[in-house]
């Protein structure tokens, strides 16, 4: 007689169930939705190949302040990615800890992040710089890091105040918005939106 075997199963295996927490969100989804801001074109021209991009929480330790010049928001990016570059060149782990000294009106603190390389949404290797107590599979999924004053794309404050991309970008270079360009695109921090919706502009 043929004993069948029956492979046990959990309730969430027979009724195809998942815990959203559990899930890790994709990449292009956490840039999508402006957790990670993707710097991939800047790493490039410092001979960093692989797509790289920073986390929301990340860029904001880089840029506390509104005010802060465009050139000086580029300088702080291009410092922390030579800085990224430097110990990069020294190691063979798949994820370190560094620091980099960036300017912030008139201060010079020396800032720690981490960088991993992991894989992407297709299995390909990818780099994130993150904070030291952020998971690149976390970012993005709701937990507490994610929360806060969260980086906005364009089209985001565009959508909440029904105006167009164009217009928003329009606000952005007459100064009526604070916002920063990180990686080729505009950012601009939750509370500036709240700022605009409870004050105007």
């Amino acid at each position: 007689m043929e004993i069948r075997r029956v492979r046990l199963q959990t309730p969430a295996d027979t009724w195809g169930l998942a815990d959203p927490e559990q899930q890790r969100k994709a990449r292009q989804d956490a840039i999508d939705d402006g957790d990670l801001i993707e710097i991939t074109r800047m790493g490039r021209d410092m001979g960093i190949t692989l797509p790289l991009a920073v986390s929301a929480r990340a860029t904001q330790s880089m840029v506390p302040f509104a005010n802060i010049p465009q050139e000086t928001v580029t300088e702080n990016l291009w410092d922390t990615l030579h800085a990224f570059r430097d110990k990069a060149l020294t190691t063979t782990e798949e994820e370190f800890e560094f620091q980099v000294s960036l300017y912030q009106n008139g201060l010079v603190p020396t800032l720690t992040f981490k960088a991993t390389v992991s894989p992407g949404d297709d299995g390909e290797p990818v780099i994130t710089i993150m904070m030291p107590d952020e998971d690149w599979e976390t970012i993005g999924c709701g937990h507490p890091q994610s929360a806060g004053d969260a980086m906005l794309t364009v089209d985001d404050v565009a959508s909440t105040l029904s105006f167009t991309p164009g217009r928003i970008r329009e606000f952005i270079r007459e100064d009526r918005i604070a916002a920063v360009k990180c990686g080729g695109s505009w950012r601009i921090k939750r509370s500036e939106l709240n700022r605009i919706m409870n004050e105007g502009f």
